[in-house]
């Protein structure tokens, strides 16, 4: 069976499934962690506060660094390696986490978990900016957002259960990436051209494709001396079919300047209201740790959901795309702030995940366009994950910062202001979306709707 991939021609569905199998590992890194953490000091002796602290945050932190260098080694000829490289280091860190003895021993498998799942992410999304484009590139983008979404509500409860039986086998989950190992060698029948490699090996270096009315891509093809060393700031498309306009665009180092701004930017805050949820949902109301379990289940549910059917959405809902996904994150936070039931928290949640998961995949997609090289996708969707984690880990920081601004009392910091800032901070971005709709940033490239 071959799959279309926008540029006139196809793949075989295996080496489909291969990318997408990279997307299952992603979101996982912390989660075992979950249910044996209010454990953890009878599990261990003499264990500190700093040190579970250490065993949550450091995953996160560790993958920052190995997905910029997973982005910059995504300019070389050892693409496949690389993804080796990461999928080998996670599936061992999941195995050794079965043989651990002390919390020291957890920490410093979750470091090489870290370093593992940075060298990974980045191909994630990168490899679909590679193979497809136009419309089948979006569709792709939000096959891969929906199965990293779902594999993080099914791992939740499985980890969940596994914690009951013993504090071990929640770390079982870590092992799944041995998908994409098993699946290797179909990353081997990516088109040498795909991977912007000549037929010897050698890196080729060509202007990023404009989405094209028919929905396939087209791109300026390489020179001669484009297959021996990169240009150094090749000349882009003006404009595209939805008349997002690159004239006057500052090109840095490959990327346009003020596109990859704004886009990050952006994705921070979205990353960032989704995330609140997950911080604070335990502290609103007195829910017990496993509703908060449930409704923060049903973001990512929601996600999965809107992932896997996102080309009709937007069919549906077209150049005002982006406006109906910054409101369903408003009605959502707005729900959580001031509707005191835990069955409209789940509707609540559902709000949010179906606004986010409309919006990731569209962000996935615009990362490959804030680039001037097809090169460059790749390290921009490291930019993107970048953007991801510094959000994630901000977001106590950042309520921290206003409660004390606004001299908010301690006990209401981390139960109803969370949720009242986020929809004051969504109210603002909402507005900006409505009169920036037609521009990059919230903008919907036309032929993916028509």
């Amino acid at each position: 069976m071959q799959i279309q991939t926008g540029k006139g021609g196809t793949i075989p569905v295996m080496v489909v499934i291969a990318i997408w199998s990279l997307s299952i590992g992603i979101n996982l890194p912390g989660l075992a962690v979950t249910p044996i953490e209010g454990d953890l000091h009878s599990i261990f002796n003499k264990v500190s506060d700093f040190q579970v602290q250490l065993l949550t945050v450091l995953p996160n932190l560790v993958i920052i660094p190995f997905v910029l260098l997973s982005g910059r080694l995504s300019m070389t000829p050892h693409k496949i390696p690389v993804i080796a490289a990461g999928v080998i280091i996670y599936v061992v860190s999941g195995i050794l986490y079965l043989f651990s003895k002390t919390l020291d021993d957890l920490i410093w498998i979750s470091c090489l978990l870290g370093a593992g799942c940075g060298l990974m992410l980045p191909f994630t999304t990168g490899l679909i900016a590679d193979v497809f484009a136009g419309k089948y590139k979006l569709k792709q983008m939000g096959i891969v957002s929906a199965i990293g979404n779902i594999a993080l509500v099914v791992a939740t409860f499985i980890v969940g259960f596994l914690a009951n039986v013993n504090w071990h086998l929640p770390f079982l989950v870590y092992i799944l990436p041995v998908i994409s190992l098993i699946l290797l060698p179909w990353f081997n029948k990516i088109p040498k051209s795909d991977m912007n490699l000549d037929e010897d090996g050698n890196p080729v270096t060509q202007p990023a494709a404009a989405p094209a009315a028919s929905g396939v891509a087209t791109a300026a093809p390489a020179t001669a001396q484009a297959t021996t060393a990169p240009a150094t700031e090749p000349v882009a498309p003006k404009e595209d079919d939805a008349d997002f306009s690159t004239a006057n665009q500052k090109i840095v180092g490959g990327f346009y300047l003020g596109r990859t701004i704004w886009t990050l930017l952006a994705y921070f805050f979205f990353v960032y209201a989704t995330s609140v949820p997950a911080y604070y949902l335990p502290n609103l109301h007195g829910i017990s740790a496993e509703k908060a379990s449930i409704i923060t289940s049903a973001i990512y549910f929601a996600m999965f959901i809107i992932g896997i059917s996102l080309n009709n959405v937007l069919r549906v809902f077209k150049a005002f795309s982006f406006i109906v996904s910054g409101g369903l994150l408003l009605g959502g936070f707005i729900m959580f702030s001031f509707v005191h039931a835990e069955g409209w928290f789940i509707v609540a949640a559902a709000l949010v995940g179906f606004g986010q998961g409309m919006a990731q995949p569209i962000f996935f997609d615009k990362a490959t366009e804030i680039c001037v090289n097809t090169s460059h996708a790749t390290l921009s969707m490291a930019y993107l994950q970048v953007a991801n984690y510094i959000a994630i880990a901000i977001v106590p920081v950042i309520v921290g910062f206003f409660a004390l601004i606004f001299k908010v009392d301690k006990a209401e910091a981390t139960t109803h202001f969370p949720f009242i800032l986020n929809m004051i901070f969504m109210a603002i971005v909402f507005f900006f979306i409505i009169i920036r709709y037609k521009h990059f940033t919230f903008g919907i490239h036309k032929q993916y709707y028509s």
